[in-house]
């Protein structure tokens, strides 16, 4: 992250593939992070992954999956098997709570 706060990089079409974020004309960091977090972890590479965790904290990436409404459930259960996360109760892809577990 400091290297990306001393560069004074906020668009996140700069950090990451800009095809993750077709559908906007700016994406700031601080701004959109549940909508980058969400881009990044439905559609981004292995770079784009390392960028991420190196700008967001992991409690903030397992905030995005245990909240986000529109994560496609495949990467929903990735993650909360990666992090660890009990997903009874989450939302779905749709919003809807959740009634799987890992």
């Amino acid at each position: 992250m400091a290297d990306i706060k001393k560069d004074g990089i906020k668009d996140a079409r700069r950090l990451f593939d800009p095809t993750l974020f077709w559908d906007a004309e700016s994406v700031d960091i601080e701004q959109h992070a549940d909508y980058i977090i969400g881009r990044v972890l439905d559609f981004g590479d292995e770079k784009d992954l390392k960028t991420l965790r190196e700008i967001y904290a992991d409690e903030k990436l397992i905030g995005v999956v245990k909240e986000r409404r529109g994560l496609l459930s495949m990467t929903r259960r990735f993650w909360s098997v990666y992090f660890n996360i009990t997903l009874s109760g989450l939302k779905d892809d749709r919003g809807r709570a959740s009634t799987e577990s890992p």
